[in-house]
């Protein structure tokens, strides 16, 4: 992968068996080549992003430290804090299934920090909803390197090792040793009041879930992992176009795609354009993996078109015309 001699940049989320793999790369890469950032106070934050980050307020003065360095680096911190030195396809986080995370956040915080409050209560607190998706703080989650699952760490450590030519052991700690069972049994009331105050956190999963099945594929049959999505756009062009992204991060040609009708070819395009935020969170060729398809006139209303990888049809994703 090109961007291998920069530092794999993990994302630790809390309570996604962040810990385990952390302490396992510290073992890997030796603990003078780990930077860790858990905040201006936390005794674990690396004393050079401490004095760099925290004391002089210079980031930037840091984060080119950190890529001469590191070649590991983590913290409770959100991809984009990173994202202007080490390339988004080094960046890896895990996510897990929102129930169980958020009563383990809860468990946790009543064993280690000491709240006092119920379970209703901290799921209502603002700092605690939808954590897992404001770790990405705007970064399309498909442009992430590589999302592994809590419920199958084994297999995603496994993955993480084969796509970036490492050798990461599995470990198992700072689990909640007092729980009797592997997952935490919440009622219908509490599962009702998580899901109320982290749908966002719900939706990522749900991706997250069907991205790893599509790049375990990849990874295992050495086969291209296009990476898409749709882009912003305004509410009266919704229907009318499309405006979307797509990426190879093992190639620096753009990807081709076709739009098609059915089985019929109906354009040609090229994920060329330039887009900030994949400039600006160093998703990959500077930001130009962007496309534009405005539907033509004649397909009628209701017309479904699919955006499809052009070589392999693989489809993307597809969009209904509405005029």
């Amino acid at each position: 992968m090109e961007a291998i001699n920069y530092p794999l940049f993990f994302i630790h989320i809390s309570k996604t068996a962040g810990s385990s793999f952390r302490v396992a790369a510290e073992q890997y890469f030796g603990k003078e080549h780990v930077f860790y950032d858990y905040g201006p106070k936390a005794k674990e934050t690396n004393r050079e992003i401490r004095a760099l980050e925290y004391d002089k307020r210079d980031r930037y003065a840091s984060g080119m430290n950190i890529v001469e360095k590191a070649k590991f680096v983590t913290g409770h911190v959100n991809h984009p804090k990173y994202a202007p030195f080490i390339p988004a396809q080094n960046a890896v986080t895990f996510v897990r299934d929102p129930l169980q995370q958020v009563r383990s956040h809860y468990e946790h915080f009543t064993r280690h920090h000491r709240y006092k409050k119920s379970f209703r209560e901290f799921v209502n607190e603002p700092r605690f909803k939808n954590v897992q998706y404001k770790a990405f703080q705007g970064t399309w989650p498909d442009a992430i390197g590589f999302i592994g699952l809590t419920e199958r760490y084994s297999e995603s450590l496994a993955l993480i090792n084969k796509m970036y030519s490492i050798d990461i052991q599995g470990l198992d700690i700072n689990k909640n040793t007092e729980k009797k069972s592997s997952r935490y049994e919440l009622s219908e009331e509490e599962v009702a009041l998580v899901k109320k105050h982290n749908e966002h956190d719900f939706k990522l999963y749900e991706f997250a879930l069907t991205r790893f099945e599509r790049q375990k594929l990849a990874v295992e049959s050495d086969s291209p992992f296009i990476r898409y999505g749709k882009t912003n756009m305004a509410k009266s062009d919704e229907g009318k176009m499309m405006k979307g992204w797509a990426a190879n991060y093992d190639s620096q040609t753009a990807v081709a795609l076709e739009a098609r009708v059915g089985k019929k070819k109906i354009a040609d395009l090229l994920a060329s354009e330039y887009r900030s935020t994949a400039n600006e969170r160093n998703i990959h060729r500077s930001g130009f993996i962007g496309f534009s398809f405005v539907y033509p006139k004649k397909l009628k209303d209701g017309t479904q078109v699919d955006f499809v990888v052009k070589g392999t049809g693989e489809v993307l994703f597809g969009d209904v015309v509405k005029r």
